[in-house]
């Protein structure tokens, strides 16, 4: 066999075969639940293709040099490794994630990642579950396991030796260099993003369980009621309520007090929504899902999408809540100044020795744009003042790995987060972290009920549309003082200065 009709053959062995072959083998033992199957399949990969390799590396006519006989098996893994640095390379510089949701990046980055695109099976499972970083290694292992076969089957044959064997070194030089920067480049983009903490829920999970335990109309609920029956009454035409996860507890306590079920008069569980953010609970507003969402005040980019729609948010305050900013229960800071608070998120202030506290990088973890707290943050705390590039976390759901979201708060030993103290202290409650004090006032319910406390917050009752009657009748009773009591009975601070 000529040089060139080896090189053309063994190529495509290599390039198209190999993939096709290892694609194969995955779809059946994906598609199939036999054990059999799943026990024939692997052992068929191992016995069919390698075994080739390896007699044709025993007895087939081999050129004679080394580049020439095993360059077509080196040639892949080289190009793996080089289509793999310029893609993490190209990740980097736009952004420092894989992930990184830029328009740009995603166009050219796309572009090296086609070299992975013959082994279709196992890079979608990569991409659909986030393990990037196995593509690579995936590859070239068996890239490597093949030469591997072929290099013994020319040692069983006793031509492992060639004219030129210093080349190996070099060949085998290069890829070690090539390797070790992506697997650099790797690492790096790996630490920049939030591993999830085992000793934290996930995000999901806590909402679903918030949804459980606050069930409005079962008897399962802690659902706090109020000591004697409301004055209001609403037996049909219930309003539909929603609003952000950390105000369940309130609009569900309300429905569950003054909803009476009434046969005929529609189902008075359908009325309460329950929206997991407060961008969901706006939604559902501005739809004409809903009548009324308890939330904070809506983001600009809320506002912009009413006003495109030709409706206002009409925003009744009915209590009060303070932002809050946490930090483990080991971290000795107790205090931080509103300035202090601004720089960190800014990016000025970056290790708790600045503020006080022992040497370490301070984790500065934000909510994802347009919830509650991030519009808080924005408005009440930075004030103007561009934030920091959020931390990202994984998230595997779903689309997998594809998908990050700004990291929540995680009782980590330097991080610093916010949310809303009744959120943070009775709903989504984590063990071993303490709220801090602002400019030297704690977020107490005497500070915020004084508004002593900078950042004290109305908790608002938002609606769009003219209402009905009843949930006019609703929202006079919210002001009353029978419904300022309940709201303090849930555990936020109430309007009314005589309600305890």
């Amino acid at each position: 066999m000529n040089p060139k009709k080896y090189w053309i053959l063994t190529s495509l062995a290599t390039f198209i075969l190999l993939p096709l072959w290892l694609n194969g083998g995955l779809l059946l033992i994906v598609a199939t639940f036999d054990a059999k199957w799943v026990l024939l399949a692997p052992l068929l990969l191992v016995l069919t293709l390698p075994y080739a390799l390896y007699a044709f590396g025993k007895k087939g006519a081999l050129p004679d040099t080394f580049l020439s006989r095993y360059g077509p098996f080196i040639a892949p893994i080289v190009l793996t490794l080089a289509a793999w640095l310029l893609f993490t390379f190209i990740t980097f510089i736009r952004g420092g994630d894989f992930t990184e949701s830029n328009s740009f990046t995603n166009i050219v980055a796309s572009i090296p990642l086609a070299v992975f695109l013959p082994f279709f099976v196992f890079f979608a499972f990569s991409v659909l579950a986030g393990v990037f970083w196995a593509l690579p290694i995936f590859v070239i292992s068996s890239h490597l396991f093949f030469i591997l076969c072929f290099a013994v089957g020319t040692w069983r044959g006793k031509r492992f030796k060639t004219r030129g064997n210093k080349k190996a070194l070099h060949a085998l030089t290069l890829i070690l260099a090539l390797a070790s920067v992506a697997a650099i480049q790797d690492v790096i983009q790996y630490q920049s993003v939030l591993h999830d903490d085992p000793d934290h829920p996930e995000f999901l999970e806590e909402h679903w369980r918030i949804e459980e335990d606050y069930a409005p109309f079962s008897r399962q609920s802690r659902l706090v009621s109020p000591g004697t029956p409301p004055s209001l009454q609403i037996d049909r035409d219930y309003p539909r309520l929603d609003g952000a996860v950390a105000f369940f507890p309130v609009y569900a306590a309300i429905a569950n007090a003054i909803y009476k079920d009434k046969e005929g008069n529609g189902d008075r569980k359908e009325s309460v929504g329950f929206s997991a953010t407060s961008p969901e609970a706006y939604t559902a507003l501005l739809e004409g899902r809903v009548d009324m969402i308890f939330a904070l005040v809506p983001s600009v980019e809320q506002e912009q999408e009413a006003a495109a729609q030709g409706l206002t948010f009409i925003l009744t305050p009915i209590a009060r809540e303070a932002f809050v900013f946490l930090v483990n229960e080991q971290n000795p800071v107790k205090n931080l100044a509103v300035e202090q608070i601004r720089a960190i998120y800014s990016g000025q202030i970056n290790n708790w020795r600045e503020v006080g506290g022992p040497s370490g990088k301070i984790m500065a973890f934000q909510r994802n744009a347009g919830s509650g707290s991030q519009t808080t943050m924005l408005r009440h705390v930075m004030r103007g003042t561009p934030m920091r590039k959020p931390l990202k976390g994984e998230y595997f759901s779903g689309m997998g790995g594809i998908i990050r979201r700004v990291a929540d708060y995680r009782n980590l030993d330097h991080a610093l987060g916010y949310s809303f103290r009744f959120y943070a202290t009775t709903l989504n409650s984590i063990p071993g972290i303490r709220l801090l004090a602002v400019d030297g006032v704690l977020p107490n319910v005497e500070n915020i009920r004084d508004g002593s406390y900078p950042f004290t917050v109305d908790i608002y009752i938002v609606t769009a549309r003219p209402l009905s009657e009843n949930a006019q009748k609703l929202r006079d009773w919210l002001l009353s003082a029978e419904g300022q009591q309940l709201i303090a009975d849930v555990g936020y601070t109430p309007l009314a200065s005589d309600v305890r």
